[in-house]
């Protein structure tokens, strides 16, 4: 015969959605035998009629506590360590996503860790693709993620690429996972076609060999550096096997053209110098010594969101949530109360937060941690909620238990 507190445990945890596996496993855990298991089960999906046996109140008490401890295990397992479980959200900024053959598009990428408290790494997969699918292009990294994280993203676009509509896919993986954005992509025709010259090391126009003869200076099998000069500061002036050879100085100012590892006004848009992890990391150390020093740093990164990441990670590192109210991108804040109100397991901080689902987020992590139950009314979602009033009631039942223990 089934027993009928592991019946109603079973029923109850199907009812909750957790999958029958699961919930054996739970059960075997807690030293019951696949026979009584297997029997409840049977129970569950095909019941029999049976006369209605009265339990006295000792026995009705303990059968409460095993189901009750039954479905707090289950918690801890299924939901507690989502507390660490990696959730990642990835989001999509344009800079420069227009552009010709042979040049960069210039996009902000944004990761958010809304899941784990902990740092781990992420795989991150760039691809432009056409409307059929096909990759044009496709450049791969690793990051470390812990809060919030934005970066600057260049990406060539090969020089033989067709005119047309494209597609930026941003494909993170984590622990088996994926997060993904897209934007879109513009290829379109040189705006000017480029001039035939005497110095463009091509040999065209009427010329006799490469950048000599006809309208250009004539051939000598003695060629001087003097002859070579094209009077174009980014090009290195050579003579090599007696002809004038030109070798692009990359990168170049004065150029218009914006090139990788480039920080000239004129070619860049200096507001979007890239602040990588490390930079934000070592501003991050100044601030646990030195916070005005360290918002003397932050306030020189003229990108909004990695400015107010910047001043994010010196409340965390001083512990003070003053500073969250100096951050304007209301997702950052945010974050900054979230990571304070942990650092400082003050529940209070949480109702700072706008967004609910980050809210609940941050009074899951303060009454996991501190075993205080006092905030689950206060959760929006109601399976997050209804967890944390099952904990609670079990956490007051083991504690009436001890009372009742004592001599």
């Amino acid at each position: 015969m089934a027993k009928k507190g592991v019946v109603d445990y079973i029923r109850n945890m199907l009812q909750r959605g957790y999958n029958l596996q699961l919930i054996r496993s739970e059960l075997l855990r807690n030293n019951y035998t696949e026979q009584e298991i297997n029997t409840a089960i049977q129970e569950v999906y095909n019941p029999t009629v049976r006369h209605e046996i009265h339990f006295g109140a000792t026995a009705l008490i303990v059968i409460a506590i095993v189901a009750l401890a039954g479905l707090g295990a289950a918690y801890f397992l299924l939901f507690a360590n989502s507390g660490n479980e990696k959730l990642l959200d990835v989001n999509l900024e344009p800079v420069k996503t227009t552009v010709s053959p042979g040049q960069e598009i210039v996009f902000v990428k944004e990761l958010a860790n809304q899941g784990s408290s902990k740092r781990y790494d992420v795989k991150i997969t760039q691809q432009i693709v056409d409307r059929s699918g096909n990759m044009l292009t496709e450049k791969s990294e690793t990051r470390a993620i812990e809060n919030f994280g934005s970066t600057q993203t260049r990406i060539l676009i090969p020089s033989d690429a067709k005119q047309g509509d494209y597609t930026l896919k941003v494909i993170v993986s984590y622990d088996k996972k994926e997060a993904s954005a897209t934007l879109p992509v513009k290829v379109i025709s040189q705006s000017t076609t480029k001039k035939e010259t005497c110095f463009d090391g091509i040999k065209n126009q009427n010329e006799e060999n490469i950048d000599c003869g006809g309208i250009c200076k004539a051939c000598a099998a003695d060629v001087t550096i003097a002859d070579c000069n094209d009077y174009n500061k980014c090009t290195n002036d050579k003579v090599q096997n007696g002809k004038c050879a030109y070798e692009d100085i990359k990168p170049c100012c004065g150029n218009s053209v914006c090139e990788e590892n480039e920080d000239c006004p004129g070619d860049c848009n200096k507001g979007l110098t890239e602040y990588t992890s490390q930079n934000l990391a070592e501003i991050k150390e100044i601030a646990k010594n030195e916070p005005e020093k360290a918002m003397q740093e932050c306030g020189k990164i003229e990108v909004p969101k990695l400015r107010d990441t910047c001043v994010s990670n010196v409340g965390e590192a001083q512990k003070d949530e003053s500073y969250c109210t100096k951050i304007k991108d209301p997702q950052i804040r945010d974050l900054c109360y979230q990571s304070i109100a942990q650092e400082k397991n003050d529940a209070k901080l949480c109702e700072k937060i706008t967004t609910d689902s980050r809210k609940d987020t941050c009074y899951t992590n303060y009454f996991l941690a501190n075993k205080d139950y006092s905030v689950c009314g206060k959760i929006t979602n109601k399976g997050m909620r209804d967890s944390c009033e099952s904990l609670k009631m079990l956490n007051e039942m083991q504690q009436n238990s001890e009372v009742a223990a004592q001599p």
